[in-house]
């Protein structure tokens, strides 16, 4: 399909995502990358939700009574583990509906993930009266994903009822027409201390600011060199040139370096103990990050960790998944990994690691995010974190900054705000992008790979970069990297350019 404008009314930068490994960038129909279709007829029987008087409680689009029109765009009979939404929602008289158990009675808050044209008047109906809300969302990518909090909460007496949801009038617009990731609940009563708890969990992102910029790479153990084959783990981090690296950073005027700990394979380059109890072999005995911060620290530029949670079961990456995940119903497994993965990651870098950017929120989502933060934050509470919900509005408010795949920039952020989204899908995050300058993937995980030349031309990547700057969005710009940390000369000398002029007009600060 043809890429819809984004929210700055420019055309969405692509690919529309990171981890489709053989896509080239350009115009990616959005069919290529998602699993297909699965109809509702196919949907698992509906069991009632137990609505907590105490915490989030998620009614998800896939697992309603919902009408057979309907499309799910996840299908898990073919291993599929991210967890889109449902959409093809067109009519008033097609509905979401959910069977619910309330062990306390009270009034909810109630927060809707939703896409609907700007506008759309939508109905959420319960057992003691009607609630509505109106769509307000600019599309992007065809969709137009919002995080929608009702100002109204809906009451729910204790005992079996519904929640369902409807559209006030007919969506005629768009090729997806509306869809629904979820709705949350939360008892008013717990919202003061949610805030208490969301307020004090985040840290101070204004070094970003400083920065300006980022220098990002996605290399690892399923990188190649520019011909034959990759070298047999852990050989690639032993051999690696972190001077040598940290020296390229520096010279292109980065605030900071993004290094991608996991990606198209999970083996991560540092000795961790947690990963070695659920999988041997899969770390190395060179401490390849620990010396990278450090390499990063004398030369002021900070290091922010890309992580993948290596969900992809193909031949390279072995049965790791398997060792994780049980079913997006039963996340207990997944979650007792993570927390000791990357809680001891971060005890081991202390503020060594500036921050983390945790891909696949399609996977997370739902998740006790508060329980997943405060690893995240381990040995560092001043460490910035953030997930990718790809293309949808942000998953939780226990984050510090946006992911922003893709994001180049944005004219909806007046430079008054210091970098933090005062409305709308991101709301109260930091705003951050990350796109490549080459291609044609985000890392190099096939043999004989040719690093195209630079999307950009330095004029258009000089004015991308000063807007930004001048907004405050930091913004981190991926190079494919070599296993041996070898880059495109075009790449590293446009990047130098950019960094050139942003430093021209916002010296580096002592970060």
């Amino acid at each position: 399909m043809s890429l819809s404008p984004d929210q700055n009314g420019l055309p969405d930068p692509c690919p529309l995502t990171r981890r489709a490994f053989g896509l080239a960038a350009g115009a990616i129909a959005l069919h290529s990358i998602a699993p297909k279709w699965a109809r509702a007829e196919s949907a698992p029987a509906v069991s009632a939700v137990t609505v907590s008087p105490t915490e989030i409680t998620y009614l998800m689009a896939d697992r309603a009574v919902r009408s057979s029109t309907f499309q799910d765009m996840t299908d898990e009979t073919k291993g599929m583990v991210k967890r889109f939404w449902v959409q093809n929602w067109r009519q008033p008289d097609e509905s979401f509906e959910w069977p619910i158990k309330v062990p306390h009675k009270g009034k909810y808050e109630v927060t809707l993930m939703i896409s609907a044209p700007a506008g759309t008047p939508i109905q959420i109906a319960g057992p003691k009266g009607d609630l509505a809300c109106v769509t307000t969302a600019l599309p992007s990518f065809g969709y137009s994903w919002d995080r929608i909090v009702l100002p109204t909460p809906i009451s729910l007496p204790s005992g079996s009822s519904t929640i369902r949801t409807r559209l006030m009038q007919p969506v005629t617009t768009g090729r997806f027409g509306a869809a629904l990731k979820s709705i949350e609940l939360l008892n008013t009563t717990e919202r003061p201390a949610m805030n208490a708890r969301i307020k004090a969990f985040k840290s101070d992102t204004s070094w970003l600011n400083d920065a300006k910029f980022g220098f990002m790479c996605q290399c690892g153990e399923w990188a190649y060199p520019p011909h034959g084959p990759r070298k047999p783990w852990p050989n690639m981090v032993d051999e690696f040139d972190v001077e040598k690296f940290a020296e390229m950073v520096d010279s292109t005027g980065a605030g900071y370096a993004v290094w991608s700990a996991t990606w198209a394979t999970y083996f991560f380059p540092a000795p961790i103990k947690a990963i070695d109890a659920i999988m041997p072999g899969r770390t190395s005995r060179r401490d390849l990050i620990g010396e990278m911060a450090e390499a990063l620290h004398k030369r002021n530029i900070r290091l922010i960790l890309y992580y993948h949670l290596g969900h992809d079961t193909n031949a390279a990456n072995g049965s790791w998944w398997s060792k994780n995940w049980v079913s997006p119903d039963d996340k207990a497994l997944f979650l007792n990994n993570w927390c000791s993965v990357i809680g001891e990651v971060g005890m081991r870098y202390g503020d060594r690691l500036a921050g983390w950017m945790f891909d696949d929120d399609l996977v997370y989502y739902p998740a006790p995010y508060e329980r997943l933060g405060k690893a995240a934050k381990a040995g560092n509470k001043a460490r910035i974190i953030s997930y990718n919900p790809w293309i949808q509005a942000r998953g939780t408010d226990f984050q510090d900054f946006q992911f922003g795949e893709g994001l180049t920039g944005s004219q909806n952020l007046p430079a008054s705000a210091r970098g933090i989204w005062p409305a709308g899908p991101m709301k109260g995050l930091h705003a951050h992008g990350n796109f490549q300058i080459d291609g044609p993937d985000w890392g190099i995980s096939k043999p004989d790979t040719v690093i195209q030349s630079p999307h950009l031309t330095p004029e258009k990547a000089i004015q991308i970069a000063l807007d930004a700057a001048d907004r405050d969005i930091a913004l981190s710009w991926n190079m494919l990297m070599y296993d041996d940390g070898t880059v495109s000369d075009a790449s590293l000398k446009l990047l130098q350019q950019v960094g050139q002029e942003v430093r021209k007009k916002y010296p580096k600060a002592n970060l």
